[in-house]
């Protein structure tokens, strides 16, 4: 049982390794949050979608893309590898570690966001709905993706 525990004690990722992969669940993210939003908005306009979405994709390449960038540095890849760090700590080996610390670093976010910018209650409407579930759907795939592809943790998946 001791032998087992130190293989995989030697075998997890490390701060460094879990950094990286955070950075790159992170662009995963927000690649595939800016095409399904701009997807969005494509939808729901009656008339110019097309230019909607050039808007939106205008937006998530310029502006969108700098400040992303500041905040996954800065805050978005610490509490990734925080939250993986504890996951692999608390956990054992299982193929769903990633999309469980990337829904919770999802949730966390969104908790942080209407916390502190929210000035009234969200309304359980479909397009609030929509907007929360989103980018958690979407950190469950990245982090299954990282998890797999860039870490390859456990051993074997």
């Amino acid at each position: 049982m001791q032998i087992r525990q130190q293989e995989a004690a030697q075998t997890q990722p490390g701060v460094s390794e879990l950094f990286f992969a955070s950075l790159v669940a992170s662009a995963l993210v927000y690649i595939a949050g800016a095409l399904v939003f701009s997807g969005i908005s494509f939808l729901g306009t009656r008339t110019g979608g097309f230019f909607a979405v050039l808007q939106s994709l205008a937006m998530f390449a310029s502006v969108g893309l700098i400040a992303a960038t500041m905040l996954v540095f800065l805050v978005v890849a610490p509490l990734g590898t925080a939250l993986g760090l504890a996951m692999l700590k608390v956990s054992p080996p299982g193929w769903w570690q990633g999309p469980i610390t990337g829904a919770l670093v999802a949730l966390t976010l969104e908790a942080l966001v209407l916390a502190l910018f929210a000035t009234e209650p969200l309304q359980p409407e479909w397009g609030n709905v929509a907007t929360l579930a989103i980018p958690v759907a979407l950190a469950m795939v990245a982090g299954a993706i990282v998890q797999q592809r860039v870490l390859c943790w456990p051993d074997g998946s």
